[in-house]
């Protein structure tokens, strides 16, 4: 977050927080764990995404990944939002007084938690109604994992929040949005590979994206800036 001087009180700056700077020591050495452990199956599985077959899933015990390796990407994941979700609010000039960012950052983590949550349960009960059980067995191994996937590739945007202050925040909503686009296309292609394999009837699968994915993901987004807006006033 921005480390520039403003009138006499020095602003926060993430960089300087220790609570900060060990929850990023503990997920580099959480994640260095994961690729040593489970590096080669998390390879196979981001083929997989690219080359899906419903006859051969590639989420299987070949590519099988322990509860503690899912755990610390999905930490991961909900880290590096927080921290780039906190510094953009913060330089477009929200949540700019002292004490308010780290309420902000841990609002947005535990916000990201409890939609993670939910959209593990809304996906099940949707797919469970309409498809088969061995279908949203299938697709929400697929989503989840793309979930942990973006983790990896916020990391230099995170990094650079932290240790690049003088890079334009543009740089990184840019970068960000461009990951997000990316994901929403990854899960567009793995609804057609998964959900809809046979005709597909479009205005069902933009239905189904906007009711399951897009719009859940804006009212979040919304909710956090009232919330940041909240917690602001607040403190």
């Amino acid at each position: 977050i921005r480390c520039t001087m403003t009138d006499i009180t020095a602003p926060y700056c993430m960089a300087n927080d220790n609570i900060v700077m060990l929850l990023l020591i503990l997920n580099l050495v959480g994640i260095s764990y994961v690729l040593l452990m489970n590096g080669a199956n998390i390879i196979e599985r981001a083929k997989c995404i690219f080359y899906y077959e419903n006859k051969s899933t590639p989420y299987n015990d070949r590519t099988h990944i322990d509860k503690v390796c899912n755990l610390i990407m999905y930490f991961q994941t909900i880290f590096h939002t927080a921290i780039i979700a906190a510094g953009v609010l913060q330089g477009g000039g929200k949540g700019i007084v002292n004490g308010s960012v780290p309420i902000t950052m841990l609002a947005i983590a535990v916000t990201t938690t409890l939609f993670l949550a939910f959209k593990h349960l809304l996906y099940s009960l949707v797919n469970l109604t309409l498809f088969s059980k061995k279908t949203s067995a299938e697709w929400n191994s697929f989503y989840f994992f793309t979930v942990k996937l973006v983790g990896f590739a916020l990391a230099p945007a995170a990094i650079a929040i932290l240790f690049i202050p003088s890079i334009p925040l543009n740089f990184v909503s840019i970068y960000s949005i461009l990951v997000l686009i990316l994901h929403l296309c990854t899960v567009t292609s793995g609804v057609l590979k998964i959900i809809f394999t046979k005709k597909v009837i479009y205005m069902e699968l933009f239905l189904y994206l906007c009711a399951l994915e897009f719009l859940p993901t804006a009212v979040v987004w919304k909710s956090i800036l009232q919330l940041d807006d909240f917690i602001t006033i607040k403190i």
